[in-house]
């Protein structure tokens, strides 16, 4: 049987890209083993559902879209840097979220819950709102990457959330390509724009 390696996830706006990977070259610095994100892949991941049947994407996608009526659009703001499980032993990079978390907490609750219907359980673990932007290959200079998450960084970019996108991932030796195979818009339209500076 014919399957997707599929998530459901918020894209970061592109107008965002540039801070992004202004934060990256900075960490990039320490000499640490690190994967980063390409910008285009930068992500929030509100649920990963593994390998799924082509055949059931159509009920998935009615679902979701169910579920996601009447839930508006919102502003999401970036906010700090930090690494999981801890900086003490990092293993993934990421960027918070100050503005907009309680928001994207509900979306993915809702979303969580829509997936369970089609028969799909997350992990169970309570879910951090974070943007990854790298994961670490080995130990190699992890200290002075720790000392320059220690010291932080100054991000104000925003971005209006306005859609979910449920996404196609097809594992390469040279990354992942990611491919959408449908959109959900988010309700109530508004003039916000997306900002972003260094």
């Amino acid at each position: 049987m014919n399957t997707v390696r599929c998530f459901i996830a918020i894209f970061l706006c592109p107008s965002l890209y540039k801070e992004v990977t202004m934060v990256q070259k900075k960490l990039a610095n320490s000499g640490t083993d690190i994967k980063w994100v390409e910008p285009s892949n930068l992500h929030f991941t509100l649920q990963f559902l593994g390998d799924v049947e082509n055949v059931r994407i159509p009920n998935i996608i009615h679902t979701l879209k169910k579920c996601l009526t009447g839930f508006s659009r919102f502003n999401l703001k970036l906010n700090g840097t930090g690494a999981f499980p801890n900086f003490r032993n990092p293993r993934v990079l990421w960027i918070g979220v100050s503005d907009g978390s309680k928001q994207l907490l509900n979306l993915t609750h809702m979303v969580r819950e829509a997936m369970k219907i089609e028969g799909f359980i997350h992990d169970g673990k309570n879910f951090s709102p974070h943007l990854t932007i790298g994961r670490i290959r080995s130990a190699r200079n992890l200290r002075p990457l720790r000392e320059k998450l220690d010291l932080g960084f100054d991000i104000t970019g925003t971005m209006e959330v306005e859609e979910v996108r449920f996404t196609a991932s097809e594992l390469t030796a040279k990354g992942p390509i990611y491919n959408t195979i449908d959109i959900v818009r988010l309700d109530l339209p508004s003039d916000i724009q997306c900002t972003g500076t260094i």
